[in-house]
């Protein structure tokens, strides 16, 4: 089996909020909006059960939404993850309902919200995730957001609050989306990071190290070891399904580092399941 540790879930009033420009809005919005809360469980359970993924989790793309919350709430098998800016004064207020809604995790949209992850205003919202033992999945590095920074998007921002709050575990999505060496860096002498495989990982298009994914993966798991790395597709299920090419693909290549790195069964059952249950506590 496997948990698929990143995927969205996106509605009209979620495609409200999202921080894009309305060129894409109006192009989006039948795409991804027309759509049920059962319509969404039922197409996810199909694809779910097509693909032998025991749990997804889901990463909300607004606060305190009501249809995410009841989506979340209408299988076991979903995890939610509330979306907070832990900068502004009222986050942990909002964190607080999002997990008396059941939400198992934190997803932080540094480049997307502009959000320095290192200030001390964010601190709050790191100790609140400590006690509940809620972990942090962070999007650094390119997004398709128009207001995205990618000067608060560098992962190096997150140096001290690793230290300081040891017991949250950090994940940062999509391999740092263009950070990778600086998502390398992190990892030194740090065990509660982690690295998620998810989306296209296109921005390797965008690097002058001409790293292939294959590249990619091979490096994380020198650097993180099979017990660092979560996998995930980035799946948005309409308008175009599941995401098996990426599964495939990313299958494709561990099962090529199995003989290349001398991988154990268990080095990737650890990035396809483990992690994910570990983490996620599920």
């Amino acid at each position: 089996m496997i948990i698929d540790g990143h995927a969205h879930m996106i509605t009209a009033s979620i495609m409200k909020a999202l921080s894009v420009d309305e060129n894409t809005k109006k192009r989006l919005q039948h795409e991804w909006t027309d759509n049920s809360i059962d319509k969404h469980k039922e197409t996810w359970i199909e694809a779910m059960d097509k693909w032998n993924i025991e749990k997804t989790v889901f990463m909300a793309n607004s606060s305190l939404n009501k249809e995410f919350t009841d989506f979340i709430n209408t299988s076991e098998r979903f995890i939610g993850c509330a979306k907070v800016n832990p900068e502004e004064s009222d986050a942990v207020l909002h964190l607080e309902k999002e997990y008396e809604n059941g939400m198992r995790g934190v997803k932080i949209y540094a480049t997307g919200d502009g959000c320095d992850v290192g200030a001390k205003e964010c601190y709050p919202v790191y100790e609140f995730c400590a006690r509940k033992k809620l972990p942090i999945i962070i999007h650094f590095g390119v997004t398709i957001g128009h207001k995205s920074n990618l000067f608060e998007g560098n992962p190096l921002r997150l140096s001290s609050p690793l230290k300081e709050f040891p017991d949250v575990n950090f994940i940062i999505a999509h391999f740092g989306a263009g950070f990778f060496r600086e998502t390398l860096m992190l990892k030194y002498k740090q065990d509660n990071l982690y690295v998620d495989t998810s989306g296209t990982n296109n921005w390797t298009d965008y690097q002058d190290s001409f790293l292939t994914l294959k590249d990619v993966f091979k490096k994380s798991i020198e650097i993180f070891s099979s017990e660092g790395i979560i996998f995930g597709t980035d799946t948005r299920i309409f308008p175009h399904g599941y995401r098996e090419h990426i599964l495939k693909q990313q299958r494709g290549i561990l099962d090529e580092l199995k003989t290349e790195m001398n991988l154990s069964e268990l080095d990737i059952e650890n990035i396809m399941y483990n992690n994910a249950k570990r983490v996620f506590r599920l």
